[in-house]
């Protein structure tokens, strides 16, 4: 396992993105290096800003949005190809009762010794993730 490295869900890195971006700014360059997501966290980051301006109007402009976080997604670790991984994650999906998509991070979080952070209830409690709160709690506190 790697020392204090994580692995983002898009939702925990949408919230640590908006609700705690004071903390964004602490993170220093070398800790950013220990952060990982997934390629398919672009995807997901991307339908969560299309949600939270189309459906939920609390953003206005989401193109600004979209260029400010990108820059911020792109300095991360990104872990590709899991697709080569599809039937170890199929079972992990069917084993713990969570969706394709979850059960990559799961898979990811085991298969590279990553610390999962979520703030899906369901990852939290079947895929031993810690929530935001707890990443800044517990590490970023610690750091700065």
């Amino acid at each position: 396992m790697k020392d204090n490295a994580f692995l983002f869900d898009a939702s925990a890195l949408y919230k640590f993105l908006t609700v705690y971006k004071n903390y964004t700014n602490k993170i220093d360059y070398n800790y950013i290096y220990n952060i990982y997501i997934l390629d398919l966290t672009f995807y997901e980051i991307g339908n969560t800003i299309w949600k939270n301006y189309y459906i939920f109007k609390r953003i206005n402009n989401p193109i600004e949005t979209s260029e400010t976080i990108y820059e911020i997604l792109k300095e991360f670790n990104v872990i590709e190809n899991l697709s080569l991984s599809f039937t170890e994650i199929i079972k992990i999906a069917i084993e713990k009762n969570l969706t394709y998509y979850d059960a990559a991070y799961v898979y990811a979080s085991k298969n590279f010794g990553l610390i999962l952070v979520s703030e899906d209830k369901d990852l939290i409690e079947k895929g031993n993730a810690i929530s935001v709160k707890e990443f800044i709690e517990k590490y970023l506190k610690n750091n700065n």
